[in-house]
């Protein structure tokens, strides 16, 4: 890729990491959550492996670490929504309206759902760069 190219998502990569992050983590205040900051996160990944290839990309997240996060994450969602089944109460409790932990739970969710899918969307996208 060209010098232009490289400078250019060098300077976006840093924005789009705190934007994605920022669209996660106030998922429950406004439109967003966990699935739009999660594909955000694995597109500025997948900015940095088009325009500098895959061993670049996977200096940030190795495709094994991509298995074992989507496990992880997996496990404690389902854990969080089994959890919240049987001890409604003792979980995080709903604060006040518009602030960051307001969701109580709810942003917990988006954290861990914004994970998965940032993670299953880096497994797709390795998994079609090293087919082709």
């Amino acid at each position: 890729m060209s010098v232009i190219q490289q400078t250019v998502s060098r300077i976006l990569f840093p924005f789009l990491l705190l934007y994605s992050i920022y669209i996660i983590t106030h998922g429950h205040l406004t439109p967003g959550g966990g699935f739009q900051g999660g594909v955000l996160l694995a597109s500025s990944i997948i900015l940095v492996c088009v325009v500098y290839g895959l061993r670049k990309a996977e200096h940030i997240i190795r495709e094994e670490t991509s298995h074992r996060v989507e496990a992880a994450a997996g496990i404690i969602l389902a854990f969080l929504v089994v959890f919240e089944l049987f001890i409604r109460k003792s979980l995080i409790a709903t604060e006040t309206l518009f602030k960051v932990w307001s969701g109580g739970e709810i942003a917990i969710l988006n954290i861990t759902g914004g994970v998965m899918v940032m993670t299953a969307f880096l497994l797709i996208f390795y998994s079609m760069v090293k087919e082709s």
